[in-house]
């Protein structure tokens, strides 16, 4: 028996394309313009799977709770699409669609629908049932909303994984406001930017008297938190003694503010972000591997920018269109050249480079035409030097060569006193190197250095006493 499918729209093209993807799979379909010409057919014979818009959707999810829904919706945004998943449909199209992708969402649709509806059965049966906007219409960000709108209603805790800048904070704020929590107490907290002998008192909050200079009681975020949600970034910076704290919150939902005694409760969702991979700091007993499957019930990877083309553009529209005004420029359109520009460079930064790559050039902006000469120096030299292909597909030009290397390996071995040492020396010296560069990028600040390298503080604190470096506000690359 053929499976069916009802489809609720006036667009004839979106009619088309259906019918053809519907032939393809064999499927019956039934076509209406409105909703309330289909209210016979849906209380008598519901279909296998219903298409529609995300108004219609609303009554149709009234009327059959348990009905299989597959959405089409114009390229607005995540909102619709966050609501419609959370809500119960299945799957949503942005339109225009091409009939083969649109086919492929109907045959996944449909076998969907046959898993609610029909069990599964292994044995015989018995005779005797509003959050800020994100910007993204990419496919790996159609796939984040998704996410959002499947894990925010169910209330686990999540991490939220990529590299710093693709705007990980914004999509922990989004599962907040799609949550049962939305109206409850909700705090942020950038593990990297405390130090590591305050986080604790941070956290879970302190006694009066419980080190030097806690001349009164401090109330944690635990506990402003209570009943509410608390992001923490850069959650692979906490300290192992913290961790173990926390730890212990989120498995019987209890602590003590440091220098106490009483016994606290507190149930708070955690929602945690980090651009390290933390299964490398697990087996570099860096993080502790319990803690993170209690973080890991539910988790979203972003992309980072350079492998989402078309947000590039998007994203380059809208900080115009939100920063034109308040600084001082009228641009309206974007001169041919300065697209493919942006398209070309990596954006190592991501979101938060390109947001600030635009708020540049708007300030030096003349007329209503974005111009290439408005740029950045270095967006506009790198996707000159830069062969065009995808975004970041090629290495930085400063990365170094293997003539480079061979060159370094060739002076190391030239040293008899090295001989038998030379991995030893070798890593020494690079690893030596790479931090002193950190250091001189991040101005002899520790946290952002250990960002980039991909360690924690501790770790690079440790590295830099081993290797004899000097930290100051400024790294002298010749010392």
């Amino acid at each position: 028996m053929a499976e069916t499918v009802l489809l609720i729209t006036e667009d004839s093209g979106i009619v088309q394309k259906v019918r053809d993807a519907c032939r393809e799979l064999e499927a019956s379909l039934t076509h209406v313009g409105v909703l309330k010409d289909a209210v016979s057919e849906l209380s008598a014979t519901p279909p296998d799977l219903i298409l529609c818009d995300y108004a219609t959707f609303e009554v149709v999810r009234k009327q059959l709770p348990r009905a299989c829904v597959l959405l089409y919706t114009e390229p607005a945004g995540s909102e619709q699409a966050i609501e419609a998943i959370k809500r119960g449909a299945i799957d949503y199209l942005v339109t225009p669609i091409e009939t083969v992708v649109l086919a492929q969402h109907i045959r996944e649709a449909l076998r969907i629908s046959r898993d609610i509806h029909v069990p599964a059965v292994y044995e015989q049966p018995d005779e005797d049932g509003a959050v800020e906007r994100i910007i993204g219409q990419s496919p790996a960000m159609r796939e984040v909303y998704k996410l959002i709108g499947r894990i925010a209603p169910r209330d686990v805790n999540v991490l939220i994984t990529g590299e710093s800048g693709t705007g990980k904070e914004l999509i922990a704020r989004a599962i907040l406001h799609h949550s049962p929590r939305k109206d409850q107490p909700y705090h942020a907290l950038n593990c990297a930017a405390i130090p590591e002998t305050l986080i604790e008192s941070e956290l879970f909050g302190h006694e009066k008297g419980a080190f030097t200079g806690a001349a009164l009681r401090r109330i944690g975020k635990f506990e402003q938190c209570d009943c509410g949600t608390l992001f923490l970034d850069e959650i692979g910076d906490i300290p192992l003694a913290t961790q173990a704290k926390l730890l212990r919150v989120l498995q019987d939902k209890t602590f003590q503010r440091l220098g106490g005694t009483e016994l606290m409760m507190s149930n708070v969702r955690i929602i945690g972000a980090t651009h390290q991979p933390l299964e490398t700091l697990i087996e570099e007993k860096r993080f502790r591997q319990d803690l993170y499957f209690r973080l890991k019930v539910a988790s979203i990877d972003v992309q980072p920018l350079r492998e989402r083309e078309v947000d590039v553009v998007l994203l380059a529209h809208q900080f115009v269109r939100r920063y034109n005004r308040s600084l001082g420029a009228d641009i309206r359109s974007f001169s041919p050249d300065v697209l493919p520009v942006l398209l070309k460079y990596a954006w190592p930064g991501n979101v938060r480079e390109l947001e600030n790559a635009i708020k540049a050039a708007l300030v030096v902006a003349r007329g209503s035409v974005f111009r290439l000469e408005f740029l950045p120096d270095h967006v506009r030299h790198s996707a000159e030097d830069r062969p065009a292909g995808r975004p970041g597909s090629e290495r930085s030009t400063a990365a170094p060569t293997d003539a480079d290397a061979r060159l370094v390996a060739e002076k190391l071995i030239a040293q008899p006193a090295l001989d038998g040492k030379l991995h030893e020396t070798a890593t020494a010296v690079v690893e030596r190197e790479i931090i002193r560069v950190c250091l001189v990028r991040t101005q002899g600040q520790l946290a952002p250095a250990a960002r980039m390298l991909g360690i924690s503080r501790t770790t690079l604190r440790k590295r830099i006493a081993l290797h004899g470096i000097r930290t100051t506000t400024s790294i002298d690359l010749d010392t």
